[in-house]
């Protein structure tokens, strides 16, 4: 569907205008899609990124400063949402040896346990996108630009 279509709105102050539109939607959209998958498995898509994140770096942990700085949403407040992961012990913070000041953070086998059962699902969205590789490395390449 042509965003036009979408937000009932046919005439724009300029492409680039229209294009941020786009974008916008289409980012809610997404989210929208992968909030279902999240909201599943009692997750919101911001714990979910902790998880991605702290996965990816194991078998070692990270500092929070770290977690916060590679997140996609800069904005979440991730001492709470720490809080929640660590209550449902899909994480584990513990104090720095070489630095009392600073809380690591690791995924436990259960939060790596949960992201093997979400993973096939968002896999399975990404490959319903309706565009080829080249399109997709395209499109990467100016949401890159975008943000020099």
């Amino acid at each position: 569907m042509k965003i036009e279509e979408a937000i009932k709105q046919k005439k724009f102050e300029s492409l680039q205008q229209k294009a941020v539109i786009n974008l916008i939607y289409t980012y809610h959209y997404m989210m929208d899609k992968q909030q279902a998958i999240f909201t599943k498995n009692d997750l919101t898509a911001q714990q979910f990124n902790v998880l991605r994140i702290l996965r990816g770096k194991l078998p070692n942990s990270m500092g929070v400063g770290e977690v916060k700085e590679v997140m996609l949403d800069k904005n979440p407040d991730l001492t709470r949402l720490c809080d929640r992961l660590l209550k449902k012990k899909l994480i584990e913070r513990f104090p720095n040896k070489f630095n009392k000041r600073q809380m690591l953070l690791k995924i436990t086998k259960e939060g790596l346990h949960l992201l093997k059962k979400i993973d096939p699902h968002i896999k399975k969205q990404q490959k319903k996108m309706p565009i080829s590789n080249k399109e997709a490395e395209i499109l990467s390449d100016i949401l890159d630009k975008l943000r020099k």
